[in-house]
């Protein structure tokens, strides 16, 4: 990645004992080197940069308008959560990698169209197709017993810049706090850091992680494995939704039927609607890794996570 982060196995932040981080609010399934790999028995995929150029050439724009080159935050954001931009014809991806304000947000989302179901108690709203498709993943499930339902309720699917903020404070100000009382940040530091413009905040914060400084609720990982960067949650694009019963492999296979798909390694529940075929992944960029029997779809950019080459 443009980010010099150190990986041992898969794509996270180094950390001694070799087990990679989950963010806190999701699954407590440790995920250790000996349990990741990646799948061999499907197609070869294409080149990330490659397919995402196609796909931004039919939406009629190109990857400097996406994530600027420039902006090495916005190229992590691309690298770790990449799979949206190569959703199907249906569905409206983000036109940007970094939403900057509610305002701009706002406009993406009105642009996009939502629909709403309610699921249990709880309102979902999603992109019409998405939500389409995620009624008929329940539909298949509950005719087999099962169900899938909203984690943490209507912030499960689609949230606001505002949310993304709120999140983002939730771990940086009670780390600051912590560094603060142990030394290793001084109150001038804290006070400039919680002053910086987001852009800035964010780029520092990562930065202060390659020194061991990390911004998780736990303090062992960096932030961006406990929740996205202001402005960057596939939740925004109402393309995501978190599920209860991720852990059921046949939730899973069902997800995956009606388009649905796990796309962030360090977060279990979490599904990205890219309203495509499994088998066809692979020519759209994108990479299987296993881990503890479940399957992720990352962008395949080989170079930044040598280790899942092994």
């Amino acid at each position: 990645m443009y980010l010099p982060i150190l990986i041992l196995i898969v794509l996270c932040p180094t950390i001694a004992s070799g087990v990679v981080p989950l963010a806190e609010n999701m699954s407590t399934q440790p995920m250790t080197a000996n349990s990741v790999r990646e799948s061999k028995d499907l197609k070869k995929p294409v080149p990330f940069y490659e397919a995402l150029a196609k796909a931004l050439k039919k939406r009629k724009t190109k990857l400097e308008t996406l994530c600027p080159p420039s902006d090495p935050v916005a190229r992590r954001i691309l690298e770790d959560y990449g799979a949206i931009f190569l959703a199907g014809k249906k569905v409206t991806p983000p036109p940007v990698c970094v939403f900057s304000n509610e305002e701009q947000v706002t406009r993406f989302q009105d642009d996009a169209g939502s629909e709403v179901a309610v699921i249990g108690y709880d309102e979902v709203e999603l992109q019409p197709e998405a939500l389409k498709k995620l009624n008929k993943a329940r539909e298949e499930a509950q005719k087999e017993g099962l169900d899938i339902t909203p984690r943490d309720g209507a912030e499960a699917a689609r949230r606001n810049y505002d949310d993304s903020v709120r999140l983002w404070n939730s771990r940086f100000q009670p780390a600051l706090d912590h560094w603060l009382s142990q030394g290793r940040l001084t109150e001038h530091e804290v006070t400039r850091l919680r002053n910086l413009p987001l852009p800035q905040q964010v780029a520092e914060v990562l930065e202060l992680e390659k020194t061991g400084i990390y911004f998780s609720k736990d303090l062992s990982k960096s932030i961006l494995y406990s929740i996205a960067a202001p402005g960057t949650s596939q939740h925004i694009a109402m393309l995501a939704f978190d599920v209860n019963e991720f852990e059921n492999p046949r939730v899973r296979e069902i997800m995956a039927k009606h388009g649905w798909f796990q796309t962030v390694l360090s977060d279990l529940p979490h599904f990205t609607f890219l309203g495509l075929k499994e088998k066809d992944l692979p020519k759209h960029g994108l990479r299987s890794v296993e881990i503890n029997g479940q399957m992720f779809w990352i962008p395949n950019v080989a170079a930044l996570h040598p280790g899942l080459d092994k």
